[in-house]
């Protein structure tokens, strides 16, 4: 995927114009005005969404392995690049608006030992007209969420949330909607949180949610009574609900969206830059995101008609690179909070030379070297306790092992949630569901796609949905296969999170518990990396995809 460019396709641009731009001499001098391209007729107002999602803490940006940074100069994306680029484009024009889809929180090291107060004070000097709730936003709880939200300068817009009496959050400053103006016009923002933070994330038991597609009528409903006719949903739903969204209710002209980390552009298999779907009415309804982890700014740029409809539009998910310049304040604000990190990246606890997939992305579409070693580690742990399979979900894999040495950071930063590890008796009908939940999403991958130890599993994704596992074997410890018996019980080490339902996995809350030793995730697998190290290569085809 060639994602190192952003594609800006000038479509309001008639052909006569761009020849005579080809033709003007260079050389110009920078600061020479550009000439504005003549308006296009029926035209109105024209708006810029400049955009990100899932910045997950990786508050200096990402290195050559996907992995966080601690200082953001030889590193792409990060904060102060992404603020330095807003800031340029809104003093350059008036009708820039800057919004953020969600998931600020978990990630990094960062997160894990400073927590929300991190990202609130980096938030405090960002250039944000708005932004949305992610699931990884309640990660911590609704208390630790609403102590966040007081300290955020930029409005919080969530019109799907619907805190119950003795939720903290019942009287916080979130806000259906909001209307900027833009130009004398004005422009409707609508936040539909993530809907599924109950078994995501630590939300407390009264946050409740209407349905999605329920609050975004409603909302577009209050603000055309209000005489705004161009409306932005700002979304942590995922691509696909995204989507279903615009082609379901009407009034909506641009979805920014999150959740899914999705890239659109230039050789993306999930589709172009924006995704153009058609409103109940006919209308076009232009879907964006841009990917994670701050690697990406959105850039949209929409013409609108008269009546307020997208006329015309062009754009892009820029990339950010070392060479581009970054707020100075924000990267001082970063720099700040980096040498209370420096005992753990200084902690050496092992290393590897190994050569396979690995990351956030490889680990939720099949066989990953992060995802093996972890349900390995996490298997000889539980070994003299009676387990015969381990089990992970992809999502909790959130950065790649790079070659060399490994410090506590880096494991702290691969399994960044500080999980307790559990002790689960399951009948085999049980681990063949648990299985197929973990490959329902589309294309049978996502963050609930099941890391294994123990036991291996082919899937077909073209089947419906809850047949696609078309085999699955446990194996003993010398790589002995054998079918799993829908009848006969089987022990498993796995995290509390899902033990509690996590990622939708009711059916692993269900198993009988047995008394456990009870260590985290990182606990165990630092003992691993220290007894095994140099790493062994890991057995894969775990995970087989037809």
């Amino acid at each position: 995927m060639k994602q190192g460019h952003a594609l800006f396709v000038r479509q309001f641009w008639p052909v006569p114009l761009l020849l005579a731009l080809l033709l003007l001499p260079f050389g110009c001098s920078q600061k020479q005005k550009t000439v504005p391209p003549p308006p296009v007729a029926g035209a109105g107002m024209e708006l810029v969404l400049l955009h990100t999602n899932d910045t997950h803490s990786h508050l200096a940006g990402i290195d050559k392995y996907g992995n966080p940074c601690f200082e953001d100069s030889q590193c792409r994306g990060g904060m102060a690049r992404i603020a330095a680029a807003i800031r340029a484009r809104k003093a350059q024009s008036d009708n820039v608006l800057a919004l953020d889809a969600g998931d600020f929180f978990q990630g990094t090291l960062f997160y894990s030992v400073h927590k929300w107060p991190v990202i609130a004070a980096v938030n405090a000097h960002m250039p944000y007209d708005a932004m949305t709730l992610g699931n990884h936003e309640f990660d911590d709880g609704c208390d630790a969420l609403k102590k966040f939200l007081e300290k955020t300068t930029f409005p919080v817009v969530g019109a799907n949330l619907k805190p119950q009496p003795g939720c903290p959050l019942r009287n916080s400053t979130i806000e259906n909607w909001i209307i900027r103006q833009v130009r004398g016009t004005s422009v409707g923002i609508v936040g539909l949180a993530n809907d599924e933070v109950r078994h995501l994330a630590s939300a407390c038991e009264h946050t409740t949610f209407d349905a999605a597609a329920t609050a975004l009528r409603r909302a577009v409903q209050e603000l055309q009574a209000r005489n705004v006719s161009h409306i932005v949903a700002l979304t942590h739903l995922g691509l696909p609900a995204d989507r279903e969204l615009a082609r379901t209710v009407d009034g909506v002209d641009v979805i920014i969206g999150g959740h899914t980390h999705s890239y659109l552009g230039p050789d993306s298999r999930e589709g172009p830059y924006p995704l153009v779907e058609k409103s109940p009415s006919g209308k076009p309804v232009l879907v964006v995101t841009a990917k994670n982890a701050t690697q990406y700014l959105g850039d949209l740029t929409v013409v609108f008609d008269r009546e307020g409809v997208p006329l015309r539009w062009s754009g892009g998910a820029k990339e950010l690179m070392p060479e581009d310049p970054g707020d100075p304040v924000i990267r001082k604000i970063i720099n700040s909070y980096t040498g209370s990190l420096e005992s753990f990246r200084k902690t050496k606890i092992g290393s590897h030379n190994l050569q396979y997939a690995d990351g956030m992305d490889a680990c939720r579409a099949g066989d990953c070297l992060s995802g093996m070693l972890f349900v390995d580690a996490l298997l000889e742990y539980a070994r003299p306790f009676g387990a015969t399979l381990a089990l992970a979900n992809g999502g909790t894999i959130r950065s790649a092992l790079a070659p060399g040495d490994i410090t506590r950071s880096d494991l702290m930063t691969l399994i960044p949630f500080r999980n307790i590890m559990e002790l689960r008796r399951y009948t085999g009908a049980q681990l063949l569901q648990a299985l197929e939940h973990g490959v329902a999403e589309e294309g049978g991958k996502g963050p609930r796609l099941l890391q294994t130890a123990g036991l291996r599993y082919t899937v077909d994704a073209s089947r419906p949905t809850g047949q696609r596992v078309v085999s699955a074997e446990t194996l003993d410890e010398k790589g002995n296969a054998e079918p799993i018996d829908r009848a006969k019980t089987y022990t498993a080490i796995l995290a509390n999170y899902l033990t509690r339902g996590g990622d939708g996995y009711g059916v692993l809350a269900q198993g009988e518990a047995i008394s456990f030793s009870n260590p985290t995730d990182v606990e165990v697998l630092e003992a691993y990396v220290k007894k095994h190290s140099p790493l062994p290569m890991p057995t894969a085809g775990r995970i087989t995809f037809r």
